[in-house]
C-alpha cells in the first residue's frame, strides 16, 4: 500500500510529491521496493524524506530494524552521506486493522526514538483508505485534487467524516506538507474543532510518563496551538507537529 500513499500525496501536492519540485529531480532510486526517498532542494539545506512500510508481525515486534539495515547498507549514503534527524525524516505507512488506544504506544515509542532520523507514523485502515480514494477520485472528476482545493472543500464535509480522519491525520504525520487556508475554511475548522471538544466522549489515553490525559484535553490543546500560529501568520506544519507534540508530552 506504499505506493498508493504516496501517489495520494503526490496528487495533493499538484503532481510531485515534495510541493513545487518535480519527482524526476527530487526522487532518489535505492534500487530496493522497500524504501522511497526523496531530497528538497527548495531550502538552504538539503532534507531527506524516506518513505516505508511499517509492518507488526504477532509477537508484535516491527520492521523499523530491518528498514534501517537496508538504508544503512545502500550504496547512495556514500554519495548523500550519513543520515541525521537534523534534516532526514522517515514517513512510516502503517496499514492497521482498526485504530484504538492500543496502538498508539506503538506510535510514541517509534517517533519518540530519533536516532538516526526523525520518524512520522501514518497509521490508517483499509477501510479508511478506500473511503478516502473513492471520495477523492469523486472530487477529482469534478477537477477538485489539489490540497487547497480539499480543504476547501472540508468546510462541507462531515467532521466525523473516515475520509476527514484519514486526510488530517496524513496532514499531521507527512511533514513537508503546507496547506494554505483560506479565511473562510479557518473560521469552520474552528467550529469544527470546537464541536468535537463538545461532543467527545471523555475516553483517556495513557501517556509515556504514566498521567492520563482526555481527548478532549487534547483536542482543545491541538486547537489553541494551531489556532494561535494561523493568527500570528505561522502555520508551518513541520513546526506545528513538533510543537504539539512537545505540549502533550508536557502535560
Amino acid at each position: 500500500m506504499t505506493n498508493t500513499i504516496i501517489d495520494i500525496i503526490r496528487s495533493l501536492n499538484a503532481g510531485n510529491v515534495l510541493p513545487l519540485q518535480r519527482d524526476a529531480e527530487t526522487k532518489i532510486d535505492l534500487y530496493n521496493d522497500d524504501v522511497e526517498l526523496y531530497i528538497d532542494y527548495s531550502g538552504n539545506d538539503k532534507k531527506y524524506y524516506y518513505f516505508a512500510e511499517l509492518k507488526m508481525d504477532d509477537e508484535k515486534d516491527d520492521n523499523l530494524a530491518q528498514i534501517e539495515d537496508i538504508l544503512r547498507n545502500n550504496e547512495a549514503f556514500s554519495v548523500i552521506g550519513e543520515p541525521n534527524p537534523s534534516d532526514s525524516y522517515m514517513i512510516l505507512l502503517w496499514q492497521v486493522e482498526y485504530i484504538d488506544e492500543s496502538i498508539y504506544p506503538y506510535v510514541i515509542k517509534i517517533e519518540e526514538n530519533e536516532f538516526f532520523y526523525k520518524k512520522y507514523v501514518f497509521y490508517y485502515t483499509e477501510k479508511e483508505l478506500k473511503s478516502f480514494l473513492d471520495w477523492y477520485h469523486t472530487l477529482a472528476k469534478k477537477g477538485t485534487s489539489a490540497l487547497t482545493e480539499i480543504l476547501d472543500v472540508l468546510r462541507f464535509s462531515d467532521e466525523e467524516s473516515v475520509q476527514v480522519s484519514f486526510l488530517t491525520r496524513l496532514l499531521v504525520k507527512v511533514p513537508f506538507f503546507h496547506p494554505v487556508f483560506p479565511k473562510a475554511v479557518m473560521n469552520d475548522f474552528d467550529k469544527m474543532v470546537q464541536q468535537k471538544i463538545n461532543g467527545i466522549r471523555q475516553t483517556q489515553k495513557e501517556k509515556v510518563d504514566g498521567t492520563k490525559q482526555t481527548q478532549k484535553e487534547i483536542v482543545g490543546i491541538i486547537n489553541n496551538i494551531f489556532m494561535e500560529a494561523v493568527d500570528n501568520g505561522n502555520a508551518d506544519i513541520e513546526k506545528l507537529s513538533d510543537k504539539i507534540y512537545q505540549k502533550l508530552m508536557e502535560e
